[in-house]
């Protein structure tokens, strides 16, 4: 197995494994349209990073990530926005060696840590992360702030 960047023509199967992801997550299917990735991920306003993992020259899986600083801790740290294994090739260490590669970019770039969301019912996810030494921050909660029409005060 080879973990290299995201190329351009990995696009269509990137878009795959992130159906697979929302699938697994009970998220709406996000279609077989592709052009977002290009587009976000190969364009000029870029918006995420992908390490692939190609095995027999298909691609088994992926991780998507940002970087993200935080000025009051002065701390640099990669966002693992998205981790997905191909339906038939997980349970093979794909994901733990995507995971490995994404520790060297963190550590190259001098970041402190690889963050992630995790949905409170992914029992498997939780899992696999205990598993290669993540812990979990009860320091911090996740909020989504709505974009567009902002509630009024009571």
């Amino acid at each position: 197995m080879k973990i290299r960047p995201a190329r351009r023509e990995d696009a269509a199967a990137i878009a795959q494994l992130s159906r697979e992801l929302a699938e697994h997550l009970a998220d709406p299917d996000p279609g077989a349209d592709s052009g977002p990735i290009l587009e976000l991920g190969f364009g000029a306003n870029k918006w995420f990073d992908c390490l692939v993992a190609e095995q027999d020259g298909e691609i088994a899986g992926c991780a998507l990530y940002c970087r993200r600083f935080e000025a009051h801790t002065r701390s640099k740290k990669l966002y693992l926005a998205d981790l997905a294994v191909a339906k038939g090739r997980r349970g093979e260490g794909i994901g733990e060696t995507l995971i490995e590669a994404l520790r060297k970019e963190a550590s190259a770039l001098g970041c402190k840590s690889i963050v992630f969301d995790l949905w409170v019912e992914n029992t498997t996810a939780r899992g696999f992360y205990e598993r290669i030494g993540a812990v979990r921050d009860s320091e911090l909660e996740v909020y989504a702030i709505p974009v567009g029409a902002v509630p009024s005060a009571p």
